[in-house]
């Protein structure tokens, strides 16, 4: 019986170490576990944080390529035949002889501009034709014509450029309450009818205010540049 004794308590010694053992490793996979749950929190974390601050970098970093790409592409130079042009003055006796070259960078505009060639001289000897002498004498009057010359073309190309906010409708001005008229609550009463109005106008202005606000401006022009080769005015 004593053997028998000795062996049952080695026995459930060797299971007490075995269940110590086993906690043990359990509770070294369950701390495995916790630390590699939470380095992919931290790691999900810090990519989103990543994510979402490099994105505005991102589109900035793509708005300067693209702004380089397009300054990157070669110039095309398209030279018009000259124009000899009678200008607007009042004896009708002046003339304009103009060399114009038109600078562009888009393949596509260089191809339209020879497919629309005579819109494009058009439009350009109807503009030169509605100008004064004094108009485009000077520099800015040069520089000026060029401006115009470069959206005429354009548009006889099918641009058009972005629509003009409409001009805000002048406010109306109230007249002054008579004097003399009425008696107090009568003019206490007129004091709140006009300051309900004044609301209903401030309002009004706000609306219009909204109503001028810049709009989204239209695609670029594909005319980039007018250059005089030669300007005789005699």
């Amino acid at each position: 019986m004593a053997e028998g004794g000795k062996k049952d308590a080695k026995k459930d010694k060797e299971a007490d170490e075995g269940g110590e053992k086993a906690a043990k490793g359990g509770g070294r996979k369950k701390l495995v576990l916790l630390i590699g749950i939470a380095v992919l929190v931290l790691g999900a974390g810090g990519g989103a944080a990543w994510f979402f601050l490099s994105k505005p970098k991102d589109e900035a970093a793509m708005a300067e390529a693209e702004q380089a790409a397009k300054a990157a592409r070669p110039k095309t130079f398209t030279t018009l035949d000259p124009f000899v042009v009678n200008l607007a003055d009042d004896n009708g006796e002046r003339m304009v002889q103009a060399g114009v070259v038109l600078e562009t960078s888009d393949p596509k505009a260089v191809a339209d501009l020879t497919a629309q060639m005579p819109a494009v001289r058009n439009a350009i000897l109807l503009l030169l034709s509605s100008k004064r002498a004094e108009e485009i004498l000077t520099l800015a009057g040069k520089q000026t014509l060029a401006t115009e010359m470069g959206l005429a073309a354009g548009m006889a190309l099918g641009w058009r450029p972005a629509p003009a906010a409409p001009p805000a409708a002048p406010r109306k001005v109230k007249a002054s309450d008579e004097e003399g008229k009425g008696d107090g609550d009568a003019s206490a009463k007129t004091r709140d009818a006009d300051n309900d109005e004044a609301s209903d106008d401030t309002k009004a202005a706000k609306a219009k205010e909204v109503a001028k606000a810049p709009r989204k401006p239209g695609t670029p022009n594909p005319i980039e540049g007018v250059h005089f080769s030669q300007f005789l005015i005699q």
